[in-house]
């Protein structure tokens, strides 16, 4: 499979020939656009997943529901067994409770404190898609876990969390560069329906600007596709 990819100039020029086990079909019945939203959004969200550890019937908090990675790991949280409480934008509510959430709160500045109403004794842990960070603590039990998304904690939330005992690990997509196997687990829950590709529009090269400033807007919901 031959892949464009964002060239380091801010271009995209680059063809990259990808080794074997980098890759697996697309699942059946879908676009190659549609395909296309999977790999990069649903790995790091199965990245997170996998660091969490959670056993079957854990209660997994989610923000930033609505979004690509939110979404997948509110939909892969509950092909995993886990009872799922999101967080969501009034206009988003009807959309994440279609990906599956158990209970999806209103987004606000305690947001901790409405996932407490419906967890009481605190959430096992977290995904934090919406990047709340220290806000999202209170949510989470003693001795939970909390999976970050762009990078690690920094110490004032480090050290937050290990007052309480709340582990803290970060969804880092090319740890899972080469594991075909992650991947195909994707496709196949695609193919199962357990996964939405969520497709928000397709461009051709010259109308890449256009989906750029598309996505830094924000409320996208779902992927950009740049088609060559």
């Amino acid at each position: 499979m031959i892949n464009p990819t964002r060239a380091a100039g801010g271009g995209y020029a680059e063809w990259v020939v990808l080794p074997e086990a980098w890759v697996v079909p697309a699942p059946a019945g879908v676009s190659l656009a549609e395909a296309a939203t999977l790999p990069l959004n649903g790995l790091t969200a199965l990245h997170a997943l996998d660091q969490l550890r959670l056993p079957p019937g854990s209660t997994l908090a989610v923000t930033g529901a609505a979004g690509a990675v939110g979404g997948y790991a509110v939909q892969l949280a509950k092909a995993a067994g886990h009872r799922v409480l999101a967080d969501a934008a009034p206009a988003d509510v009807e959309l994440v409770a279609a990906l599956g959430a158990d209970v999806t709160v209103t987004r606000a500045p305690d947001v901790a404190g409405r996932f407490r109403e419906h967890a009481p004794d605190g959430v096992d842990a977290a995904v934090d898609a919406a990047l709340l960070g220290g806000a999202l603590l209170p949510a989470v039990r003693d001795g939970g876990a909390v999976a970050l998304l762009r990078g690690g904690p920094d110490p004032v939330l480090r050290a937050q969390a290990d007052q309480r005992g709340i582990g803290m690990v970060s969804a880092y997509v090319h740890d899972y560069d080469g594991r075909r196997d992650k991947l195909d687990l994707l496709r196949r829950l695609a193919e199962e329906g357990a996964l939405s590709l969520r497709l928000a529009g397709r461009f051709p090269p010259e109308e890449a600007a256009r989906a750029h400033q598309l996505l830094e807007a924000g409320g996208v919901r779902g992927r950009l596709v740049i088609e060559f």
